[in-house]
């Protein structure tokens, strides 16, 4: 083989090298780039139009003239190294419009697009044939590799941080490498090149490290988690515990009364928060009130515990009141299911009913949050598992069949999903459903929740998938306040659906003092059950049990539109969240 050949051979392999590492750089910038920006606009808002914009970028950067390699490479350095900042703060001050559209969309054009189009038009500097190859096979087909990758690492924030802080370097490192070299293959090099060109690199590297010493511009995220409890500088807040774990950030915190409490009109509560989304908090301080004077739940550290801030986890205790089974007539439940755990409001509470009580949960943070901060008590042994409830129904379906002494048949399941605006589709088809019913007993009840608009596809949808597989339901709201019809029709509502394979109508008895558990809440809700029931007709009209409805509707493993009904339910709850507290609990995490 020739000179010329090995040359224009390494010289190919050069180019199809570089042109491969640009594009797992810009993957896993983008995979990055997701992670740090969910927390404050959740997933569905942030993904919308994270792609077009991927799309569009690339479009711009094939299209328009080049600059430098050695140009980019200094452009891209910088970007990199202030994504930590520009990520966090662009997304802060956008989301504060509350638009789940628009703001998101301005962040991903602020930030996430001009590093998109220089890294494209870094590779097309080197090989503009190849550069398209590679970049329509990697720039978005990597990120759902490199997300699965982020969550079983656990890989946090910070991490997030370190990936653009690297990548940024590298960027600097190979730019003032091409600079000093042409400059040594210059006809007469002199030394004040080289000294511009470590002086432009080193220029982003300082206000990066100024940046970061600067408290006014340092975000407040789980870099300062390091030493808790941390307390926000400008709002009567404080966080306990923050972890990146398997389904986002896990926040617990307290919203703390302020000296003037007309100002704060929402204050004396401790929260648990994954991603853009509260899973559960109760009453803290003064607003703690039992009835009859009775001593209060407390947390490991003998902090006092109030009611439930939701009261969705209530009406779901509700299921002990069906007295239409055998076991519900005689008030003799002895175990139950639980699958989504929270705050571990519903778990405590059939605890003390001496109820014994599995839990499945797929988040090992939100478990040790619920036992340390919100004084869920010890389940006991093997009766906890740390892991997506679909194969462990599945496995224990298996063991039933098997007729496994150890495999248990359970008087009723508490299944509460609800997350970030939506619920997983996978643990509402009909397979689901058919597998948790052979652990369920044959006279058992489900309570699943749901979080929606009354009469939309999904809770239509859910609805008929339920009916399919048990037979019967009834659904109740959990409204504290009276609420009118079409406030019921038209605001995000919590509805609990209460499904049995038992041939005997679905009833229930009145509610009596032991129930309330010496709680004001559990006393307003289910002494209100009968005036909380949704009829079927309200969610759907009466052709919804029609073939070509339930064709529609019943959601399968095959045939699921779940995720895609809910899309426009998860922006308005992106809304609802953000109404409910104000922005610096979002915003401090």
């Amino acid at each position: 083989m020739s000179t010329n050949s090995k040359s224009a051979t390494w010289t190919s392999a050069k180019s199809s090298l570089s042109i491969l590492a640009v594009s797992v750089a810009l993957s896993l910038f983008t995979t990055a780039y997701e992670n740090s920006v969910i927390p404050l606009f959740a997933s569905v808002p942030t993904l919308k139009y994270l792609s077009y914009v991927v799309h569009t970028s690339t479009a711009v950067a094939v299209i328009t003239p080049n600059l430098s390699s050695s140009k980019i490479l200094l452009i891209l350095g910088c970007l990199l190294l202030l994504a930590p900042h520009t990520s966090y703060w662009i997304s802060v001050h956008a989301a504060r419009f509350k638009d789940p559209i628009y703001s998101p969309l301005v962040t991903h054009a602020l930030v996430l697009a001009p590093v998109v189009y220089f890294s494209v038009s870094l590779a097309m500097s080197v090989d503009p044939t190849l550069a398209l190859i590679v970049l329509a096979a990697n720039a978005l087909q990597l990120r759902p590799l490199l997300m699965l990758a982020f969550s079983a690492l656990s890989l946090d924030a910070f991490r997030n941080n370190v990936i653009f802080t690297a990548l940024g370097c590298v960027c600097l490192a190979v730019y003032g490498g091409i600079t000093v070299d042409v400059g040594r293959h210059r006809a007469n090099p002199n030394a004040r090149n080289t000294r511009s060109t470590v002086a432009l690199t080193a220029i982003p590297v300082i206000l990066t490290v100024l940046s970061s010493l600067n408290p006014a511009l340092r975000s407040p995220t789980l870099v300062n988690s390091i030493v808790t409890p941390y307390n926000s500088p400008t709002y009567p807040l404080r966080i306990l515990n923050s972890t990146q774990s398997k389904t986002g950030v896990v926040v617990v915190g307290e919203i703390l009364p302020p000296a003037d409490r007309s100002s704060i009109p929402l204050h004396s509560i401790r929260y648990l928060r994954v991603s853009h989304s509260l899973l559960g908090g109760v009453w803290i301080g003064d607003l703690v009130a039992t009835l009859d004077g009775f001593l209060p739940l407390t947390d490991q550290y003998n902090t006092p515990l109030g009611d439930s801030i939701y009261s969705a986890f209530v009406l779901q205790e509700a299921v002990r009141l069906v007295n239409s089974t055998p076991k519900g007539r005689k008030g003799e439940w002895s175990n139950a299911l639980i699958i989504g755990l929270g705050t571990g409001i519903s778990a405590n509470a059939f605890a003390q009913h001496g109820i014994a009580t599995t839990i499945v949960e797929i988040d090992p943070a939100v478990y040790d949050a619920a036992r340390q901060y919100f004084g869920l008590s010890d389940p006991g042994n093997n009766n906890v598992f740390l892991q997506d409830a679909r194969g462990w129904v599945r496995r224990r379906r298996a063991m039933v069949e098997a007729e496994d002494p150890s495999a248990i048949q359970y008087d009723f399941v508490v299944h509460d999903c609800f997350s970030g605006g939506g619920v997983p589709e996978h643990l509402f088809s009909i397979e689901f459903w058919d597998d948790l019913k052979t652990i369920l007993s044959p006279e058992g009840v489900v309570a699943v929740n749901f979080a929606g608009k009354i009469a939309s596809d999904s809770s239509q949808a859910i609805l008929v998938t339920l009916m399919r597989a048990f037979g019967q339901c009834r659904a109740f709201h959990d409204h504290v306040e009276p609420i009118s019809s079409e406030q019921l029709h038209s605001q995000f509502v919590n509805i609990v659906f209460f499904c049995s394979p038992s041939p005997t109508p679905l009833t229930f008895r009145p509610a009596v003092e032991e129930d309330y558990l010496h709680s004001y809440l559990r006393r307003h809700i289910l002494s209100s059950l009968d005036k909380r029931e949704i009829h079927h007709p309200q969610i759907g009209d009466s052709s919804i049990w029609s073939a070509t409805t339930e064709e529609k509707f019943v959601l399968t493993d095959a045939h699921n539109t779940l995720n895609t009904w809910q899309e426009g339910e998860a922006l308005d709850h992106w809304k609802l969240m953000r109404e409910m507290v104000p922005d610096v609990v979002w915003e401090t995490y």
